[in-house]
């Protein structure tokens, strides 16, 4: 896994090292020169920490990514970030601007943003017919203006196999459900490590129903990922400390476990996968991801969590709770591989 490394290359420059090494062969290195100084380094700089890795495994992690950079290399504006943080970025605009931005996007997309702006906001945004007479080139200045608030997102494509970051075309629906899916499985590794009494002791606070999934969930946990226990108790404390209801525990639970599984990943792709998340589940999943980045990352550890995922994600696919086409593609494993 290589976007740890690779960090903080942006795609662009990740894209061209990993070309100019895997396929430019012996002369590859020398198109450093030829670049501006700025990106020469930095690009130079990774190949040397890239030659540290034994060729046999070099190259094949090399393509292996390149493919995964490819893979997403048509991308969108703001129609693939969740509304609501649309609605925030507009925060101190005037009705007009927000009219403008919104009035080349899908009409179901921009109704959403509409509906979660400010009542007197909504009331004084002119309406589209008043708005055609507004020239073309300042209509792409206002969208570019607030494209650049956020990550372009990557465009849906035909699924041809099941990798860990197609995540970021799941819909808010689909990763708000596959979050709550995975915070139970979080939850059991957590209380492995502080064991069964504390567990007995959370059993007896929650709906017999739950209690149940939660048992299921310890039953199948895997002893390796069980957690530190000094993380254990830190993040039980986070997450039991104030919960008003279970699915609210699981999904902040899921959003934690979320958080490890991509504390490998390099900034843009954590920031899409944010925005395809409602914006306060984005939030809470940048903060997490803080915390988690504060100890020593197993990416072993990492690649596990990530494979499970996929497993989840295929298996709620086939059980019909998200898009059926996520459960018919292979799957491209990380640590099973």
């Amino acid at each position: 896994m290589l976007a740890r490394l690779l960090h903080p290359l942006d795609r662009r420059q990740q894209t061209l090292l990993l070309s100019l090494l895997a396929f430019g062969g012996s002369s590859g290195r020398e198109l450093f020169a030829l670049l501006p100084e700025a990106d020469g380094e930095a690009l130079a700089e990774k190949a040397k920490k890239l030659d540290e890795i034994p060729r046999d495994k070099r190259v094949p992690l090399m393509v292996r990514e390149l493919k995964q950079l490819m893979t997403f290399r048509a991308m969108k504006g703001l129609e693939g970030v969740e509304p609501s943080w649309l609605a925030a970025g507009f925060k101190g605009e005037s009705p007009r601007v927000v009219a403008i931005a919104l009035m080349h996007m899908p009409s179901s997309i921009a109704r959403q943003v509409s509906q979660r702006l400010p009542e007197a906001v909504q009331e004084a945004m002119p309406p589209r017919e008043q708005l055609k007479g507004v020239p073309m080139e300042v209509v792409k200045l206002v969208r570019a203006r607030f494209d650049a608030k956020f990550a372009s997102m990557p465009l849906e494509r035909e699924l041809t196999r099941l990798a860990f970051r197609d995540l970021v075309v799941l819909s808010a629906k689909e990763l708000v459900i596959v979050a709550r899916h995975i915070g139970a499985d979080e939850i059991a590794c957590a209380f492995l490590a502080v064991g069964k009494r504390a567990l007995a002791e959370f059993l007896q606070r929650i709906p017999s129903e739950d209690a149940e999934e939660l048992i299921a969930a310890v039953k199948r946990a895997d002893l390796q990922d069980q957690m530190e226990i000094k993380a254990a108790r830190g993040f039980l404390a986070k997450v039991l400390g104030n919960f008003s209801n279970t699915d609210e525990l699981l999904q902040k639970a899921g959003l934690y476990r979320l958080a490890r599984a991509v504390s490998v990943e390099d900034p843009i792709t954590i920031r899409q996968l944010a925005q395809r998340f409602p914006r306060a589940h984005g939030r809470l999943l940048g903060d997490y991801l803080d915390r988690v980045r504060e100890r020593e990352i197993d990416e072993s550890q990492v690649r596990r969590l990530r494979d499970h995922m996929l497993d989840v994600v295929a298996n709620l696919s086939r059980r019909g709770k998200i898009d059926g086409r996520y459960g018919q593609a292979p799957i491209a494993y990380e640590e099973r591989a």
